[in-house]
């Protein structure tokens, strides 16, 4: 996977959500990038997938993120 880019509603503004692998990355690490800036991560680790934001963001649920997970789960 090289990337993967939608348009997503963050309250009344729609942002360019990529998520992609670090350069000369690989393996199961995927950044989040919003309106290109880095927002956190997708990555694997003992237990499972799971998220990773730079900064905290409450308002987002298990419901919110697990649709980002799917998308790189296809991809391995």
């Amino acid at each position: 996977m090289i990337s993967i880019m939608f348009v997503a509603a963050f309250g009344d503004e729609n942002k360019v959500v990529e998520i992609c692998q670090p350069n000369g990355g690989g393996g199961h690490n995927y950044s989040i990038m919003v309106d290109n800036c880095y927002w956190g991560k997708i990555l694997y680790q003992i237990g499972g997938w799971r998220v990773s934001f730079q900064n905290p963001h409450d308002e987002f649920s298990g419901g919110d993120l697990q649709p980002l997970i799917d998308l790189v789960k296809g991809e391995d």
